[in-house]
Parts: structure tokens; C-alpha cells; sequence
């Protein structure tokens, strides 16, 4: 016994020896291990040129379900306001990208670690990038830090910019405050540059002071700048609509009593080309027993006096009036319905010009703009295709909120083509099912056990595993009996899909909500322009996907506005 004892305590020593020397082993493997990681996680990006300039970012390879609104509005947590930004720089840096609306699983992509600085845009809350919004850099005490080889946030914290212990957490929170463009804070990226705060007293983030973001200009905006002091936009309106403005010599007006003569300078005259006039009193000189003479002698030069305090908007109008037009409401858009298509369009001044000889369009809209070209080229000349004239005057960059980002070239050539489903049946649920990259087997055998000694041996008419689960479809109605224990014992999803009742849009209804899809057939309405939303928008009924930018409508769409959703990014498929 005591032999055995003696054998089992040596053993047993042994043992705890072995254990002991094993143990740090692991745990240096262990550690090696995770710095291997952590050296993988924070890889040095790779660099590719654009426009002259050496662009970092990293390599993708497309998954099934990729899009790029997945990749850069989901995953990377870009604007989607500037997502047609984004696909043009990808083209760029990516030419192998053909169509930048389907991505082939297997391509690699290259993505830029941060896009908006290659574009030279601003941030979402209105700094120049990478630095993100705060009161004053100088105030906040922050540095720009460029992200080196086995850096990690609170080690960048504690030994570079030696914020104390006690305050490395409020310090954790606040740089994720400074730097709201980032949104995956477990990779760091070489060459990355984050905006830090320094040193003692490092204030949470909540304290964090954000400067206001970007404002559009809206349809009302002349409504809120004076007409005295903008008389250079007044002149350009009444160009765009096809009036001049004389400012040289005298105007001679004739009344009973004699000949008045009028410094044009002072006194502007509005002309339009079949000859008619009126007079602009600016700054309300011209007394009413004057005003009254003038308009009695002579009727065919009204005067429209401006008075302190009166808008643009009520200056133009006035002289609209004055000149023969017919004012529409400007609370209320026109709306053009071209096949499965309404086009939207809204302005600060919207009239049906005079018969006065002159080559325009029967409805003209006049929008105050921030920046050129807010609405492209052939959206303008579609519209006067369908009778309207639609004018963008810009503003001075003094009289503008902010001045906008000027909006990235698009390559007119590029062609777009409005995808095509089977309309009804099988064959549309096939199409949708391989848009996702779902591959169904038909006729697969299922047996179904009704109750106790009774089996029934049946057929789904598609399986496919999808989100971890089997799903069979049925293309007719099976009932409880049927369903439920193929779901309890077998752990079948079963979709009911009776291609007999079912119309093609509740068909395609129902499949997305079967794959996890919240989309509800409904308008989906797309503005032009992000920064203009209610000058111009195209509506279309369907389903839209954003998070895949897929349209998928029953309705036709005009050729001529096609390119408008491929301009945008987006997928459109008619069924």
C-alpha cells in the first residue's frame, strides 16, 4: 500500500510538474497567437493612384449578397447622401468594375480607407476630413495621429500622447466622439489618421461640440432674402426667363403734362422680347399720385415698386405679373407621368410664359441655387421635351448659407439597362432566388407524417438553405396538417405560395419577407439631388432594397430615365 502511495505522490508530482512547465508555454503560444492576429487585423493598406494621388485602402473579395451600398453605407458606415460620389471614385480605382451595379462573387475590389479626403469633401458634420467637428482644435486639445505598425487606441493614449491612467476611458470615448467617420474601432489601419485628445483633463464625449451641418437651399429660399439687397439675383432671375434688364440712359415716359425722363440706372427696365416693360422702382421712390399718372398715360409701362422689407420672391412675382405671366402655386410641384414613372418638379417661381414670340417652353421653373449644376443636363432636356423649361439660378457665394461640393463627374457613356424578370410563376421566384445567390433543388422529396401510422410522401416545389434553416417552397396551399410537423419534426420553414390566387407583385411580396426583407410595395421616391430633394424627384411603385440598391417594380421606365438610377448607384429590375 505504502509502495503504491509512494508511486501515486511521484506520479502525481509529475504531473503537477509537467503542468506547471506546460503552462507558460500555452500561454506565450496564446500570446503569440493574438499579436499574430492583431498583426493581421491592422495589415498596412495598399495604395493605388487617383487623379495624381496615392490613395490607401484595402482589398475585398465579394461575398454572395455584396453591393456597394453593403460595402460602403452598411459595413463602412459612409453618407449614403454621397453614395454616387462613392461609386465614381470605385470605377476609378477599380477599372476592372464594369458595372458598378452587379458585383461578381470571387472580384476583388479595392476600397479606400477614407474616401471622402480622396474627394476632397467635408465630414457629415461639416470639417475637413479626417479631422472630424469640434469647437477648435486648439480649444479641445487634440493632434492629428497617423496610426503606425502595433498600434492600439489606448496604448496611442497612454505612451504617445500620455493621457493619465485614471482618464484613458473618458479618453477612449471622446476620440470616438472626434472621429465620427470611423465606425470599426477593433481594426486600426497603417497610415490612418485619427484626430486625439491630449494630455490631462481629457472631457468626455458627450462634451464634444459639433458645428452644424451643411443646410440645402430650399424651394422658399427667396422668401428669406431682401429684394433691395439682391438685385443682381432679381436680374438673373428675369434672364432666366428671358427677360433683360436695361441699366444704361433714360427711359422717356410721355404724360399729359410733359415728358418725365428716368435714370435706368435707378430706375431698372424689365424688357421682354415681344416688347413688353415695366418699370423696377427699387427702393420705392416713386410717389402713388406719380405712380397713378404714369399708369394712366402710360399703361404700357407699369411700374412695380419694391418696398423696405419686401422679399425676392414677392419682387419677382410682382413683376412676373406685371410682364404677362400666369403664376402657378409654389406650394404645389408639377408632376409629369411618363409610363410607370412620376416626375416631380418643384421651384421657387413656377409660370406659364406669355404668347410673346419668344422659343420657351410653355411651363417655366426658376430654383435659387447654391452650386452648379444641381440638376443634370439630360434631366433638363427631358423636361422640355414634355413642355417645361427648368432654370437654376445660381447665387452669389456671399448670399448662400454654405457653398456646396461640387458633384463628381459621370460618365454619360456608361450604359444602364432596366433588368427584366419573368412576370408570374415559377420562373420569377427562380430570378429573385439566384439575385440572391440562392441555389434551389425542385422536387425535392419530403414525408410528412400526418399522425400516428399514417405517412404522407410529398414534393416541395424549391428547397434551399437560407439564414442557417431549410426552406421549402410550396407553389400551392397545403395546409396545417401538412405544415406544421414538417416545421416541428423535420425543422422545415415551409413558404405557402399558391400561384393560383397570388398576383406577380404579391408573389415577389411575399418571397423577400420569406428571406428577412422588410420591403413593402409602395412609391419609392428619388431626388435628383441630395442637396435640392424637393426641386426634382422621380417616383416610381415597387420594392426598393437599399441596403442592396435594387429597385424591383412592375412598372415601365421611360429610356430617357434610365440613367438617372444608374447614375445613383442603383439596380432597377421590372418582373
Amino acid at each position: 500500500m505504502e509502495g503504491e502511495i509512494g508511486v501515486t505522490r511521484r506520479v502525481a508530482a509529475l504531473v503537477m510538474a509537467a503542468a506547471t512547465a506546460a503552462w507558460p508555454m500555452s500561454v506565450a503560444a496564446q500570446e503569440k497567437q493574438e499579436q499574430a492576429e492583431q498583426i493581421e487585423m491592422r495589415r498596412s493598406p495598399k495604395t493605388r493612384d487617383y487623379q495624381g494621388q496615392s490613395v490607401a485602402g484595402e482589398e475585398r473579395v465579394v461575398k454572395p449578397r455584396d453591393t456597394l451600398w453593403r460595402i460602403l453605407v452598411v459595413e463602412k458606415g459612409l453618407s449614403d447622401k454621397r453614395f454616387a460620389r462613392y461609386v465614381f471614385l470605385m470605377t476609378q480605382l477599380n477599372p476592372g468594375l464594369k458595372k458598378a451595379d452587379v458585383l461578381q462573387v470571387g472580384d476583388t475590389l479595392f476600397i479606400p480607407v477614407q474616401p471622402d479626403e480622396v474627394l476632397g469633401l467635408k465630414t457629415a458634420a461639416g470639417a475637413a476630413p479626417p479631422a472630424p467637428a469640434v469647437a477648435s482644435d486648439k480649444d479641445a486639445g487634440t493632434i492629428l495621429y497617423e496610426v503606425k505598425t502595433g498600434d492600439q487606441l489606448v496604448k496611442i493614449l497612454r505612451d504617445q500622447v500620455k493621457v493619465p491612467q485614471a482618464e484613458i476611458k473618458a479618453a477612449v470615448e471622446r476620440t470616438k466622439a472626434l472621429n465620427p467617420q470611423k465606425k470599426n474601432w477593433d481594426v486600426l489601419l497603417v497610415g490612418e489618421k485619427l484626430r486625439i485628445p491630449t494630455g490631462a483633463g481629457a472631457m468626455p464625449a458627450a462634451q464634444a461640440v459639433a458645428m452644424p451641418a451643411e443646410r440645402p437651399l430650399g424651394v422658399d429660399y427667396g422668401r428669406k432674402i431682401s429684394a433691395q439687397e439682391n438685385l443682381e439675383v432679381l436680374q438673373s432671375v428675369m434672364s432666366a426667363l428671358g427677360r433683360q434688364t436695361q441699366l444704361d440712359g433714360e427711359e422717356m415716359v410721355k404724360l399729359k403734362e410733359g415728358t418725365v425722363h428716368i435714370d435706368r440706372k435707378t430706375y431698372p427696365i424689365v424688357q421682354s422680347p415681344g416688347g413688353q416693360r415695366a418699370i423696377l422702382d427699387v427702393q420705392n421712390r416713386i410717389n402713388a399720385a406719380l405712380r397713378a399718372r404714369m399708369e394712366a398715360d402710360a399703361p404700357n409701362l407699369p411700374v412695380v415698386s419694391v418696398k423696405k422689407g419686401a422679399t425676392l420672391h414677392e419682387a419677382v412675382a410682382g413683376l412676373l405679373a406685371k410682364l404677362g405671366f400666369q403664376s402657378m402655386p409654389s406650394n404645389q410641384p408639377v408632376v409629369i407621368q411618363d409610363s410607370g414613372v412620376a416626375v416631380q418638379v418643384k421651384g421657387e417661381w413656377m409660370v406659364t410664359a406669355p404668347d410673346d414670340g419668344a422659343a420657351m417652353a410653355q411651363v417655366m421653373v426658376v430654383s435659387l441655387s447654391d452650386a452648379p449644376s444641381q440638376t443634370p443636363d439630360y434631366l433638363k432636356d427631358y423636361l422640355s421635351t414634355k413642355g417645361m423649361n427648368l432654370k437654376e439660378v445660381l447665387l452669389p457665394r456671399a448670399n448662400t448659407p454654405t457653398a456646396a461640393a461640387a458633384q463628381p463627374a459621370v460618365d454619360a457613356n456608361k450604359s444602364f439597362r432596366v433588368e427584366k424578370w419573368p412576370n408570374n410563376g415559377p420562373a420569377l421566384v427562380d430570378a429573385l432566388l439566384a439575385d440572391y445567390g440562392i441555389a434551389a433543388t425542385s422536387g425535392a422529396s419530403v414525408s410528412v407524417m400526418l399522425r400516428d401510422g399514417i405517412r404522407m410522401d410529398t414534393k416541395a416545389d424549391r428547397m434551399f438553405e437560407y439564414g442557417g434553416k431549410k426552406v421549402a417552397l410550396s407553389f400551392r396551399t397545403l395546409g396545417e396538417d401538412m405544415t406544421k410537423p414538417l416545421e416541428q419534426t423535420d425543422g422545415l420553414r415551409v413558404i405557402e405560395l399558391d400561384m393560383g390566387k397570388l398576383s406577380s407583385r404579391d408573389l415577389v411580396g411575399r418571397l423577400l419577407a420569406a428571406l428577412g426583407e422588410s420591403a413593402a410595395y409602395r412609391e419609392q421616391r428619388f431626388a435628383a439631388n441630395d442637396r435640392a430633394k424637393e426641386k426634382l424627384s422621380l417616383a416610381v411603385s415597387g420594392y426598393y432594397l437599399p441596403e442592396r440598391s435594387l429597385l424591383i417594380t412592375d412598372r415601365d421606365i421611360p429610356k430617357d430615365l434610365e440613367r438617372f438610377f444608374g447614375d445613383k448607384g442603383m439596380r432597377v429590375v421590372k418582373f
